[in-house]
């Protein structure tokens, strides 16, 4: 069984780690969960300038591409959650719990120390893409491989001809710029 993953705003709403999150759950290497109240959190994340029938366009993707990944339940169930104090916090914990997630993906401090009171493994964005890399490291690459050549070189077609090794090169300076040294070490294409 997939390790079971909750995807926090901080993730859900950066373009790049959101489409890389999602590439490696397409690919199977973990099972994302979510839920309304991180979506909401993402909306009020996500840039002004970008236009409701994007946004609603978004989510409604995020559903469709995952249908079981978003965790509901009656507002009765958990108010208060043990060594939480903080609604937002008490909430991701909440969704972390009701999905027997084996981690979540935040890069928010405060979230991330309220987890770990609660017993629940906290991974920055970084040492969520080192965890798959060194989980299954061939399926790994392929999956972003694949994900970079549709989304992030789909309007430049020269560039879409570049071999792997250049860009997981490309890829790995990314990571080293936006996640962390760990991803960006494992993304370095063997010689």
């Amino acid at each position: 069984m997939p390790v079971r993953v909750v995807l926090g705003a901080t993730v859900l709403a950066r373009p790049r780690l959101r489409d890389v999150a999602l590439a490696l759950a397409e690919e199977g290497l973990y099972q994302p969960f979510w839920s309304d109240g991180i979506i909401a959190e993402v909306d009020r994340r996500l840039p002004q300038e970008l236009l409701r029938p994007a946004r609603d366009f978004l989510f409604a993707e995020l559903d469709r591409a995952f249908p079981d990944a978003r965790v509901v339940w009656p507002t009765t169930v958990l108010r208060e959650v043990p060594h939480v104090t903080g609604p937002r916090e008490a909430h991701v914990t909440s969704v972390a719990l009701l999905c027997h997630a084996d981690a979540v993906v935040t890069a928010d401090p405060e979230l991330t120390g309220a987890l770990e009171r609660s017993g629940i493994e906290a991974w920055t964005p970084d040492a969520f893409v080192t965890f798959a890399l060194d989980a299954d490291p061939a399926r790994t690459r392929a999956a972003l491989l694949r994900m970079v050549r549709r989304r992030w070189l789909a309007d430049d077609d020269t560039r879409r001809e570049a071999d792997d090794d250049e860009l997981l090169a490309k890829l790995a300076e990314w990571a080293a710029r936006d996640l962390g040294a760990n991803s960006a070490d494992l993304l370095v294409p063997i010689r």
